[in-house]
């Protein structure tokens, strides 16, 4: 089963990030981090396509994706993390602004059903 959370956001760790949660300091290094990663797209995009050519690297899987969330080539890879740098969502055609991409991110992240869902070593209600 593939992470359904983008990254930890969990009660604790917004209880952390003190008062403002996650919408102070947080939420504005997200959002100039990500607009890095737009700014920089085709440094990343390059230095990711080298693996596609990369001798060394199997991408080749015995086993059967189940879940169709999850790009089963190497090619769909690289096409889904340039989508994520464009603010693109699975399905949708207009880019999101760079602080709508963060809002999006943030609540599949804190989404109760989402951290439900995940490995229970991942321990998200604690």
């Amino acid at each position: 089963m593939p992470e359904l959370v983008p990254f930890r956001l969990t009660h604790n760790m917004i209880d952390a990030f003190g008062a403002y949660g996650y919408n102070g300091p947080f939420r504005k290094t997200c959002e100039l981090t990500q607009g890095l990663l737009r700014q920089n797209e085709d440094s990343l995009m390059t230095i990711l396509e080298t693996f596609l050519h990369d001798p060394t690297t199997d991408f080749i899987d015995k086993k059967k994706r189940t879940n169709p969330r999850v790009p089963d080539t190497p090619e769909a890879v690289l096409e889904f993390v340039r989508n994520r740098l464009r603010g693109l969502l699975p399905g949708e055609s207009v880019p999101l602004s760079v602080g709508g991409q963060v809002d999006e991110l943030i609540i599949q992240a804190t989404s109760i059903r989402n951290l439900a869902a995940m490995y229970i070593g991942w321990c998200a209600f604690f």
